[in-house]
Parts: structure tokens; sequence; C-alpha cells
């Protein structure tokens, strides 16, 4: 998971947030804040390609995605050139669920 938000500078900041499942058998799912890092702008391209760098750089398998949410934003949720339109293009299987409809 990731969100952005501005620090008090009003830098962005992007945290990531890792979910994930060790033993498919006991379906215990782990949640563990992992890091928060600057991001240059707040347009889907930019956001998109980090999260995508970071998946990559924790070694992840970014076909093994099955899910993506974030708010209601242009830049996020937009269905052309949200974050959620750019990661489906590079992965039909991560299906987007707007976070209002898991409050």
């Amino acid at each position: 998971m990731f969100d952005c938000t501005p620090d008090v500078s009003h830098l962005e900041q992007m945290s990531q947030v890792l979910r994930y499942v060790r033993d498919w058998k006991c379906s215990r799912i782990y949640r563990k804040v992992h890091r928060l890092f600057s991001v240059s702008d707040k347009t889907g391209v930019v956001l998109s390609e980090e999260i995508l760098k970071k998946i990559e750089q924790e070694g992840l398998d970014f076909k093994n995605c099955r899910g993506q949410s974030y708010d209601n934003g242009a830049n996020m949720a937009g269905k052309y050139q949200g974050v959620q339109a750019r990661i489906s293009e590079s992965n039909p299987l991560a299906k987007f669920v707007s976070r209002a409809a898991h409050h």
C-alpha cells in the first residue's frame, strides 16, 4: 500500500506499507510500515513510476499483486492517467477498489 501526504514543510511524502501472507494454509495477513520517501510530483505518472520502482527494489513479484486502493483523487483513481489506470495497465489482475468502498 502506498499513500501520499505533505509533511510540515509541504513536501510530498509517500509511505509504503507492506501487506503479505507468509503461509496460505493459515491465511494470516501481516502488515508492516516499511518506509517513507519524498516524491517530486503528485501526478499519476510520477506516483505510479515510484510505486513500481519501490516494488521492484523490494524484490517483490508484481505479477502477484491482486489489488490496489486509493482515494478518489484524479491523480490516484483517474481512469486514464491516474495511478490505478497505470498500475492496471502493468498488471490487469491488480483490481482497483476505491478507499471509499472499504472504510
